[in-house]
Order: structure tokens, then sequence, then C-alpha cells
């Protein structure tokens, strides 16, 4: 047991080394402003209806319009269900995490090392003053780090753990847990942002928004959509439900887990606009793995949501 807590405390120091030094590789980088740090979007009524696209426009307020009420009249639903019920106790217990403390504190190193190796590769780019394309350059490494994130989980946690089976009962579940969240989101977008004003917060936008908002080239753009929509939301929830949550729910329960491993999705996000709607859509993907017990649930609810986000986020750069 003393040799394995030793290669423990090995993997945390080597963790906690590369975290400082991605840390000051950022603080070395320097920085353009951001561009759409503050956009406004001014609509020109006789411009917008003679936009070609302007169907496609009255198709996505609509569809978004149903959703919206359908999932108001479902989280009512809910809430009548289960007022005399406790809203976070799980009969699916039977699943804990299958891996050791040493496991857990490699894998952790593994990802942080492969991040760093990304940012330092970042550094040299501006260092040495390569000729390559900036927006590109980002966007390979993303698709580094999330495919490496993807490829260290599979091999320390088994397949079969962590369950990817889709079955026409979980998609339709998984939907509609989704339209059931959705107004407490869109609530919590207006709370997010009164609380910002309030406080004379300036806000910052999702990296990942402002590169699509930036990003011309067609084929460049395709393959970051393809990102957002697919690719994220496989290597986040695998590490974020399938690892951190599960570290976390080791020990603790469900609210202080799901709070914990939210709290620390939302920071790394890196944007105050979307703080505490991050801080709960998290949260409510704990709650969908913990009550499906599969990854695949949270997996196809964060594959919703930043479709439907990027659907919006595709209109704005139409318009603009």
């Amino acid at each position: 047991m003393p040799k394995l807590n030793a290669k423990r405390n090995i993997f945390i120091l080597l963790s906690l080394i590369c975290l400082l030094l991605i840390i000051f590789i950022q603080l070395s980088i320097p920085t353009e402003p951001a561009k759409y740090q503050h956009f406004k979007i001014a609509f020109d009524k006789d411009k917008l209806i003679n936009n070609p696209y302007f169907f496609l426009i009255e198709i996505l307020i609509l569809g978004c319009s149903i959703a919206i009420f359908y999932g108001f009249f479902n989280l009512i639903s809910f809430i009548i269900r289960n007022l005399k019920k406790p809203l976070f106790e799980f009969k699916n217990q039977d699943k804990p995490l299958p891996l050791s403390q040493e496991e857990s504190s490699k894998l952790i190193f593994f990802i942080i090392f492969l991040a760093l190796i990304i940012y330092f590769s970042q550094w040299l780019i501006v260092i040495l003053k390569l000729k390559v394309n900036p927006l590109g350059a980002i966007v390979f490494s993303n698709l580094i780090i999330e495919t490496g994130v993807i490829l260290i989980i599979v091999k320390y946690i088994k397949s079969s753990y962590l369950d990817f089976r889709l079955n026409t009962n979980r998609a339709l579940y998984t939907l509609k847990k989704y339209l059931t969240i959705l107004p407490i989101l869109m609530g919590i977008i207006f709370i997010n942002n009164f609380i910002l004003e309030k406080l004379g917060i300036e806000t910052s936008i999702n990296p990942a928004i402002e590169l699509f908002l930036k990003i011309k080239n067609a084929s460049l753009l395709s393959f970051l959509v393809f990102q957002i929509v697919f690719l994220g939301p496989v290597a986040e929830e695998l590490f974020f439900r399938g690892f951190v949550y599960k570290v976390f729910r080791k020990k603790y329960g469900f609210l202080l887990s799901a709070f914990s491993s939210s709290l620390l999705f939302a920071i790394l996000h890196r944007s105050n606009q979307d703080a505490l709607p991050l801080l709960i859509l998290a949260i409510c993907l704990c709650y969908i793995y913990e009550k499906t017990n599969n990854i695949i649930s949270p997996i196809l609810f964060h594959i919703i949501h930043n479709s439907l986000n990027l659907s919006f986020l595709l209109l704005v750069k139409i318009l603009v």
C-alpha cells in the first residue's frame, strides 16, 4: 500500500508541475483583444426579411419556441410528480469507478501532460514566428486534445463500464429531459447576465464561440463544427462525467459530487457570460448520468445542447 501511495503522489506532483508550466506558457503567449468580446447585432428589418435564409430563421425560431413551451409543461409535470419524492435518490448505485487511486492519478497526469504539449507547441509557434494559420492551429490543437482525452479515458476505463449502447428509449428519454431542462437554462442565462451587469463585470464569451465567429474558411469551419457538435461532447462527457464526477462520487453524495465536478467544468470553459448556465447544465448532465448509468445519455444531451447553440451562432454569422 505505501508503494502504491508513493506512485500516486508522484503522478499528482507531476500533474501539478505540468499545470504550473501551462499557466506560465499561457501568461507568456501574447494575446490579441477579442474582436467579438462585446459584439452587438443590429437587425435591419427590411434586410432581415430579404435575407435568403429568412425562412430558415423562421423555422429555427418557431422550433425553439415550441421546444421551450413543451419543456415548460414537462417541467411543471415533473415537479408535480416528484413533490413527495426525494429528488436526488437513485436506484442504480452498482457501478463504482473501477480505478485505483494510482490509476486515477496516472490518468489525470496523462491528460494534463497532453495539454502541456499542445500549449508548448503553440508557444514555440509564437516564439519562432512560424508562418501558420493561427485559427487553423487552434482547431488542430483542440482536435489533438479531444482525441487524446477520448483515447486515454477509453484505455483506462472499460467501455463496458461506461456503456456506449444507444437505443430508441435512451434517445427519447434524453431528448425529453433536455427539453424539460431548456426553460431552466434560458432563465439561468438571463439571471447570469443580470448579475454580471449589476456587478459591473465585463462579459467574456466562450473561446469556442469567438473562434466560430472569426473563421471564414468553409473547410476549417466545417471541421470546427464537427468538434463542437460531436468530438467535444464525447471528450468532455468521458472526462467530466465518466471520470471526474465518478471520482468525487466514490466518497461523497450526489449533490456535492455533481457541484464540484460541474464547477470545474464551468471554470475550464473560461467564460463568465456562460458560467452559471454551464454550471447548471453540468449538474443536469451528472443527474442524467446518475439516472441512466450509461455515458451515452449525457453525451447525447450535450450534443443536442451544442447543436442548438450552434444553430443560433450560425444565424448570427449569417446576419452580421
